[in-house]
């Protein structure tokens, strides 16, 4: 009897299609968090496939690559014993790879990933395990009081067991500390001291969903008998952290600013200790500006490139990771996933060499802007509104503070149904399209066309 068991799976995950708005899936209600979840499928994002190396592997090691509505699964035939063992167990220098590539051309849109890059690489050596779950992203990195940050860019500060998020509202720094104004905690609490809820609600607070067990329970969270402790969110996100550069063939590396007259590139596969290849360059006069590495002899994954001068000493700030890819097409995608034996929580064996089966994720965060509604007309304002008039011009609306876009998020309020004016109905702007976006005084803006709008009773 032939059994297969799972040896991995990877759940990609983005929360421009499984938010609303500003509340995490994690901290939708249980009905509402099923049917996001369902109408999204990883597919509608990527194209997920074993590059040709990879193709080669599965078929050595009895392994089957599927797609599932959240990402991917690699099953193993396995033997009869418990807990099961593969058939072909992988060895020290096993290696899979699945090239991602954008099935959506608005990607780019909705999607913070940072300064722009064209390649991201992806793996089970990430070592970013948090909350109890293996990212297959490396982790947001601590504020940096030496660099400039662009909006939208992220950055990441302990607590406890997690880390909070913080999402950059507009270009800021270098600074000492971070300047408060410019950077905003992500994702928002939504539990409110003065809210009342009741039996079932789901709220989030510091990082942890609670479920409310009895009708209007308390303020103090840690009551077990009023609030239930669900999941703790890791806050791990894809980021230029995992940017990479891609060649095939052949890598064109600028020197100019180490002055060497001769250099030596060190070409050295991630993990290994050993180089795979020494390449010496001698400048004809004068010293090197640009030399071409030579990659044919490389077997697909990523390599460590180090500028050595005349001593044999790697010379500071010339050293840089690539990612050799298996054909000049995969140049052209989006990033890779590459996953190996792994160690730790991340391994595929346990130490008895029976399986594991881990489960990986790769998470997206969706990129906040500032909503601008552009009307033909002055435009009113009614009570209670999430917009305010863009400087001197009446017919352009915009909110205070950069907004999630999510694809079934709310929109914003013209007018509010608020006590104070009970004759005059709530009006409601639509969250804007990802099509029509542009960056302007450091900030990211999405606009909508609107007619005007009557406010008031």
């Amino acid at each position: 009897m032939i059994r297969y068991r799972t040896l991995f799976e990877v759940d990609i995950v983005h929360d421009y299609f499984v938010n609303r708005g500003e509340v995490v899936i994690e901290a939708q209600p249980d009905e509402d968090r099923a049917a996001l979840a369902a109408l999204y499928s990883a597919a509608d994002v990527f194209e997920i496939e074993p590059d040709a190396p990879t193709r080669a592997a599965l078929a050595g090691h009895k392994l089957l690559f599927r797609s599932t509505r959240s990402g991917f699964i690699v099953v193993v035939q396995a033997d009869a014993s418990t807990p099961p063992r593969p058939i072909i167990a992988p060895g020290d220098g096993f290696r899979l790879a699945f090239v991602l590539r954008l099935r959506d051309a608005r990607f780019a849109n909705y999607t913070e990933l940072g300064p722009p890059s064209s390649f991201y690489r992806f793996g089970n050596d990430a070592q970013n395990r948090v909350a109890g779950v293996s990212y297959l992203s490396r982790p947001i990195p601590a504020f940096d009081t030496t660099r400039r940050y662009l909006v939208g860019e992220v950055r990441s500060q302990a607590a406890g067991s997690t880390f909070d998020l913080f999402l950059a509202l507009r270009d800021t720094g270098p600074a000492a500390t971070p300047v408060a104004a410019d950077w905003r905690r992500i994702p928002a609490d939504t539990f409110s001291a003065g809210e009342t809820y009741q039996s079932g609600a789901i709220v989030l607070a510091a990082n942890r969903v609670y479920r409310a067990l009895v009708d209007a329970p308390g303020t103090n969270l840690a009551n077990a008998a009023e609030w239930q402790p669900l999941e703790l969110l890791g806050n791990q996100y894809a980021s230029a952290t995992d940017a990479m550069g891609v060649e095939f063939a052949f890598a064109t590396l600028d020197i100019a600013a180490a002055a060497l007259s001769s250099a030596t590139v060190r070409i050295t596969r991630a993990g290994a200790a050993a180089p795979v290849s020494e390449q010496p360059f001698a400048a004809e006069q004068g010293t090197l500006s640009r030399v071409q590495v030579d990659l044919r002899t490389m077997p697909s994954g990523t390599y460590r490139l180090e500028v050595l001068d005349d001593t044999q000493t790697a010379v500071p700030g010339q050293s840089r990771s690539i990612f050799v890819a298996a054909d000049a097409r995969s140049t052209g995608a989006f990033g890779v996933i590459e996953i190996r034996s792994g160690t730790a929580d991340y391994a595929l064996l346990d130490g008895a060499g029976a399986l594991r089966s881990p489960r990986y994720a790769l998470r997206f965060l969706n990129r906040a802007t500032r909503w601008r509604y552009i009307f033909p007309a002055p435009q009113a304002i009614g009570a209670g509104a999430d917009v305010a008039h863009e400087g001197a011009d009446q017919r352009v609306l915009v909110t205070a503070a950069a907004r999630p876009l999510s694809r079934f998020g709310p929109g914003s309020l013209l007018q509010a149904n608020v006590v104070a004016t009970p004759a005059s109905e709530e009006i409601l702007l639509p969250a804007p399209d990802v099509e029509r976006m542009r960056r302007e005084n450091a900030e990211w803006f999405s606009e909508t066309h609107l007619p005007n709008l009557t406010v008031g009773p």
